[in-house]
């Protein structure tokens, strides 16, 4: 078997920044050994070294709006209303245009520093195509960009809680469940092909399923990571309550067992309950900071939450921001305002915050997405983000200074290089086929801008 050899001058492992690191890689850019020592390579590395971010939470569509629901369309303008306009947004994508969206989203994300999507995909009928369509598109994209991928297809069969009816805008989401079941298997059969694809299960919300439906669901597909949005704002917590008499995350585990294969996303609006009993039972909590923000959804307890030995992994969502980096300051930025502290999800005293925080999120990101990365050693795929020595902030630092700087005071060209499966794609912090792409990107965009009066 041949190998080759790359050199890295300081390398986060599981256990800490290690310096005069050789990544020994197969040749399917899995990391067979690390070696001790600075020794001969094939390729020198020219700055820190950092497992690739895990981004467990992503809405490709939501990237060509990225940034136009900024005029205020109501006295109450909220989640809801900002979901109306998303709904128009979609009505304009045929399934080429989300590949070519889903392309460039992935392309700016790994430039971010995120390596591994996992994509929860629900407009499933574009322009009316066969379910599969759309999915297959997103599979090319990632494909094109060299990103790992993790389709979440999503289960939506209701427009709310006590099964109603959908709207018009929704019925493009809509499967029963022979649809569903039908479309998961396509899709693992296509991923039994590929070494960097993995397909999960995604019941979109309690509102869109009705809870007494999963446990059929879940099994058909055992053992498969399941992921659901949950508790994410005050009026489903509202809702849920009247319908079921409880709030989401509680109805939730009455009905199933969860467990490690569980991700919950978003769980703004939990009980201190919940949350002893959500981390005794292993789930990670996949939290989307910026999305949260911008809806303002609130925050989630995640202080709290680790302390009681909970796994948090973070999300792009709505893609309004592209950068691992600093989703990871806004959500210890959050923690710091609810608890009048300072660096609260460092891991405890001397532990420095980016290397603590990269390291948890990185880790649990890979575990719900049921891939091999997240960390940096032996039979773990050689996903690297390398950190540039030569920024003038980055400049005279060590390993930890340097990703501290990186996560909270992130300016472009920190990142030198990332890398997927052993494979370069960005160099100098750029993608291979930006200049390539951009220009899809850019028609479909002022395609948007037309329709909602903005250009």
């Amino acid at each position: 078997m041949t190998l080759r050899n790359l050199y890295c001058p300081w390398l986060l492992q599981p256990d800490g920044w290690q310096a005069d690191r050789v990544l020994q890689l197969d040749q399917r850019g899995v990391i067979v050994d690390i070696l001790a020592g600075d020794r001969p390579a094939d390729v020198r590395l020219p700055g820190p070294v950092i497992p690739g971010m895990v981004n467990v939470h992503s809405h490709a569509h939501q990237r060509l709006m990225a940034g136009l629901s900024g005029r205020r369309s109501a006295e109450g303008d909220s989640f809801w209303s900002w979901r109306e306009q998303m709904y128009a947004a979609i009505g304009l994508l045929a399934p080429d245009d989300l590949r070519v969206l889903a392309s460039w989203l992935y392309l700016e994300l790994m430039e971010g520093g995120y390596t591994c999507q996992g994509e929860f995909h629900y407009p499933h009928r574009l322009k009316s195509a066969e379910p599969l369509t759309s999915s297959l598109a997103l599979i090319e994209a990632a494909e094109q960009i060299g990103t790992a991928l993790t389709l979440l297809p999503v289960w939506y069969r209701y427009g709310g809680f006590g099964r109603a009816q959908p709207g018009e805008r929704q019925r493009p989401f809509i499967l029963d469940a022979q649809e569903y079941s039908a479309l998961v298997r396509q899709l693992e059969r296509l991923a039994a092909e590929r070494d960097r694809l993995t397909i999960g299960l995604a019941p979109h919300s309690l509102r869109a399923v009705a809870v007494e439906e999963l446990s059929e669901l879940l099994g058909d597909f055992p053992g498969r990571k399941v992921h659901i949005h949950i508790a994410e704002q005050p009026a489903e917590v509202h809702d849920c309550i009247e319908h079921h008499g409880c709030r989401p995350v509680t109805l939730l585990g009455r009905h199933v067992e969860l467990d490690s294969r569980w991700c919950l996303i978003h769980a703004t609006h939990v009980t201190e309950g919940e949350v002893v009993n959500l981390a005794g039972a292993g789930a990670v909590v996949g939290l989307c900071p910026t999305t949260e923000a911008d809806l303002g959804d609130g925050l989630f307890p995640a202080t709290e939450f680790i302390n009681q030995g909970g796994r948090i992994a973070i999300g792009s969502d709505s893609n309004l921001h592209t950068s691992a980096a600093g989703e990871l300051c806004l959500l210890e930025w959050g923690q710091r305002l609810r608890r009048h502290q300072r660096n609260v999800l460092a891991g405890g005293a001397g532990q420095h915050l980016g290397s603590g925080l990269w390291r948890h999120a990185a880790q649990q990101g890979a575990e719900a997405l049921g891939q091999v990365c997240g960390y940096l050693a032996p039979g773990r795929r050689a996903d690297l983000v390398v950190l540039s020595p030569d920024h003038p902030l980055l400049q005279n630092l060590g390993p930890e200074a340097m990703l501290d700087t990186w996560v909270m005071a992130e300016q472009p060209g920190m990142v030198d290089e990332v890398w997927v499966g052993g494979e370069c794609h960005v160099r100098r912090g750029v993608h291979r086929l930006r200049k390539e792409l951009e220009p899809d990107f850019v028609r479909l965009r002022a395609c948007l801008a037309r329709q909602a009066g903005l250009a």
